[in-house]
């Protein structure tokens, strides 16, 4: 099941990450204050974290197959094509593994979609929103 959480426009402020933890922060635009935590993170890649991360979408996935234009190769890097046969075939089988997790309902998939920014991807086994009163 794919859901998008209600982050469209906030402000990504930044993460902190402890073990196999990452705890999000976010400003939405009524003023409100978010956590996004992140449990059992299997895999992270974030490119481009700057001053002003604007979301467009903020949304995880698990229990299905993933979309085909999901890009699992950030998060699960394949060996250099020069790399022996036999690091293709296990690559393959691992991604593949992730997949089925996703699929599963083992692992969850997260993605952060900017405006502007912070682009990042994540594989976790649960994600729990909270929501804080008004900062303004």
């Amino acid at each position: 099941m794919r859901d998008e959480l209600p982050l469209h426009d906030a402000t990504f402020d930044g993460l902190v990450t402890q073990g196999n933890a990452c705890t999000l922060y976010f400003s939405k635009t009524d003023g409100q204050g978010c956590e996004v935590e992140l449990s059992g993170v299997d895999a992270l890649q974030m490119d481009d974290f700057r001053e002003g991360n604007i979301v467009v979408v903020f949304a995880t996935t698990t229990g299905e197959l993933i979309g085909g234009t999901v890009d699992l190769e950030r998060l699960y890097p394949s060996p250099h094509p020069s790399a022996a046969n036999d690091y293709h075939e296990k690559y393959e089988a691992h991604r593949s593994g992730k997949v089925q997790a996703i699929a599963s309902g083992d692992l969850t998939f997260v993605e952060l979609v900017p405006a502007i920014g912070a682009d990042l991807l994540a594989t976790c086994e649960r994600v729990e929103i909270r929501l804080h009163r008004n900062v303004r």
